[in-house]
């Protein structure tokens, strides 16, 4: 199954390359890239929000200002595109949208809708204090 991923990727990337000039292309991933971005930057605050008692073992430097500055950097190059470059933008949007009746066909295809939860692993951890007075933490999966 690599094999043939790898050589329908190829076709792709020369189906791609042969389609315009690279700056086209160039246009086109940037575009599409820099939705994901700042999709991805938005979410810190929606679920600082929703869940404002999580263990965050990374924390954002700058919070808020700079995740605020990345997610109107990224609505400014979303609307440039738009608006300088409507051919590659709108390319780059047909290119994101067409992953989607991929990603509804493994959903339907890959998970199980009675029992979703039985897919997680369950893992078990016992502690005990060493005779050295250190707590000692193993862990296993069942």
């Amino acid at each position: 199954m690599p094999g043939t991923s790898l050589v329908v990727q190829c076709v792709w990337a020369c189906v791609l390359v042969m389609s315009g000039t690279f700056d086209q292309l160039t246009d086109m991933i940037i575009f599409a890239v820099f939705i994901y971005y700042g999709a991805t930057t938005l979410e810190v605050f929606i679920l600082r929000k929703k869940m404002p008692d999580a263990h965050r073992p990374y924390k954002v430097w700058g919070y808020p200002g700079v995740p605020t500055i990345m997610v109107l950097f990224c609505a400014a190059l979303f609307c440039n595109t738009i608006f300088v470059r409507p051919r590659e933008a709108g390319i780059g949007m047909i290119l994101m949208l067409t992953g989607i009746p991929r990603y509804w066909w493994f959903l339907k295809n890959n998970v199980k809708k009675e029992e979703p939860m039985q897919q997680m692993t369950k893992v078990e951890v016992s502690c005990v204090l060493s005779p050295e007075k250190q707590k000692r933490c193993f862990s296993s999966v069942l």
